[in-house]
């Protein structure tokens, strides 16, 4: 693969005239009947392969422009095949979001930030954009009211860096000076112009057929390989940097908010419950605050998507995906309350987003056949509710 062109078909839904899908057990990895075959899911994660192997990184943009891609592919996009709209400006709040914990000093450097391009004497604009904003949470709905009167100026110059420096360069592999000829850009997820100038004024792009599906399937491939890259490139570009430095921590990890403040709303909407065992709970500081949807698989802070569970049950579900029978209670839970426009720290988009990211959770479990967590010590398999709980067609 690597040096080397691969033939890459779009990634549409299947046709009689194009090769068999790869087979899997069943079960496993097995692609939706109308979206990409598993040859086109391979073909397309050498593509992405190739863009982290051979494209020329001088700034950390395009690790963060293939994640954020896999963001808005698993909120709005679909397993059919379908191509997806990106207006640049979601891209802008992806892009501020992912680097908000990054733009920080990093420990032990005496207040120093980290260096996020190879250019010396400079920093990545996006990084310097965000950096005066971090000392407060990075959770989407605390951010924009914290933010608001300056939000819509620190997105249009984030959006003015993706289209300037970033969008053309994103599928660019091979050489790049003028002697050696023109940059390889396959173009298999979006069509753009040649260069940063007549990029500019773009506001959206649209993600191929395909594209969509794949980016949901091989979400964490994709972005385990893009922060793999990312970290290695990182200590390649910041010498005081050392193998023993927990950097992966510092960019990638968890960084969660603070989740306490929401316990007292939450046991009064509980009735005083766990949410998973229906025990009754002492009082809000005798339970704890939980990601109904894992945190750790995908990070979403806001209203929608927190519970309150008693200690035995949070610690005991962990990183699981909850049962139908739980997916039901916090379905109906979210519809009570309707876009959670009433609580102070939510946004109106909060129920949709905590819907979305559901639906693309529980289709990678059942593709997967993973266990569900049903109670303290007990797990189950997905029956095919969920589907209907989600209003999956």
């Amino acid at each position: 693969m690597h040096g080397t062109s691969v033939a890459f078909p779009d990634c549409d839904p299947p046709h009689p005239s194009k090769p068999k899908s790869l087979r899997y057990p069943a079960g496993v990895l097995s692609p939706p009947p109308s979206g990409p075959t598993a040859e086109a899911q391979l073909l397309f994660l050498q593509r992405v392969m190739r863009i982290l192997d051979e494209g020329r990184f001088t700034t950390t943009y395009k690790f963060a422009l293939l994640i954020a891609l896999t963001n808005v592919a698993v909120r709005r996009g679909t397993d059919d095949g379908s191509p997806l709209v990106v207006d640049l400006e979601e891209l802008a709040v992806e892009f501020l979001d992912i680097h908000w914990g990054m733009a920080r000093p990093f420990p032990g450097t005496g207040g120093a930030a980290l260096r996020f391009t190879n250019q010396r004497g400079r920093q990545a604009a996006v990084v310097t954009d965000v950096a005066p904003h971090t000392s407060t949470s990075r959770a989407s709905h605390a951010r924009l009211l914290a933010f608001r009167p300056q939000e819509m100026r620190l997105r249009y110059r984030i959006r003015s860096t993706l289209t300037r420096d970033v969008i053309y360069r994103l599928q660019s592999v091979g050489p790049t000076s003028p002697d050696a000829g023109a940059d390889d850009s396959m173009q298999f997820m979006y069509d753009h112009p040649r260069d940063g100038p007549a990029c500019a004024g773009m506001r959206e792009i649209t993600l191929k057929p395909g594209v969509p599906a794949c980016l949901r399937w091989l979400r964490a491939v994709i972005v385990g390989l893009a922060q793999a890259r990312w970290a290695a490139w990182m200590r390649a570009n910041n010498p005081q940097l050392g193998v023993e430095r927990e950097l992966e921590s510092f960019l990638f990890g968890t960084d969660r908010v603070p989740l306490a403040k929401h316990a007292e709303w939450l046991y009064e909407l509980q009735n005083g419950r766990c949410f998973y065992l229906g025990t009754r709970l002492q009082d809000p500081k005798s339970a704890e605050v939980d990601h109904f949807l894992p945190h750790a698989r995908y990070a979403l802070d806001t209203p929608a998507n927190l519970v309150l569970a008693s200690r035995a049950a949070n610690n005991d579900k962990r990183d699981h995906l909850a049962g139908e029978t739980h997916l039901k209670s916090w379905v109906r839970r979210n519809a009570a309350l309707g876009d959670l426009r009433t609580l102070e720290s939510s946004d109106a988009s909060d129920g949709q987003t905590a819907r979305a990211v559901a639906r693309w959770m529980y289709s990678i479990a059942e593709r997967d056949v993973t266990s569900t967590w049903e109670s303290v010590r007990s797990f189950g398999r997905l029956r095919g509710e969920w589907r209907e709980l989600l209003e999956v067609g």
